[in-house]
């Protein structure tokens, strides 16, 4: 049981902090294109060099890190990433192209912007 509820039962009134907190996605007239699962593989991508590490890490397949990105270049009508094919030595590879960095930095200035405004907004004490 949580405090509130045990002083509530007692008959005592709690004060409960409430703070903004927010999820960012990016849209276009047709709908989303990027969000926090999308930008955590382009930012492991940038980082690592392969999308099947970053997919692994994630927690998801390979087929489905593909698609994530693929829906993402359909709707923008650009190609985030560059890949090449591995063979039996040293493996393939991916990276960002530009747009796929400016998703990124996009991506990161509207979060650090919310973040900022969000940081600065009053913690409300209401009573429960």
């Amino acid at each position: 049981m949580r405090i509130n509820e045990q002083r509530a039962k007692r008959g005592l009134l709690a004060l409960v902090k409430l703070k903004p907190c927010f999820k960012i996605w990016l849209e276009t007239e047709d709908g989303y294109v990027f969000g926090q699962g999308a930008f955590e593989l382009l930012q492991g991508i940038q980082e690592e060099g392969t999308l099947k590490a970053i997919a692994e890490r994630l927690n998801m397949s390979y087929r489905q890190a593909w698609g994530i990105l693929k829906q993402i270049e359909k709707t923008i009508g650009k190609p985030i990433l560059v890949t090449h094919r591995g063979g039996k030595v040293g493996g393939g590879g991916a990276k960002l192209t530009q747009t796929g960095k400016e998703l990124l930095e996009t991506y990161l200035k509207f979060k650090s912007d919310l973040n900022q405004t969000f940081s600065a907004a009053e913690i409300v004490e209401i009573k429960s």
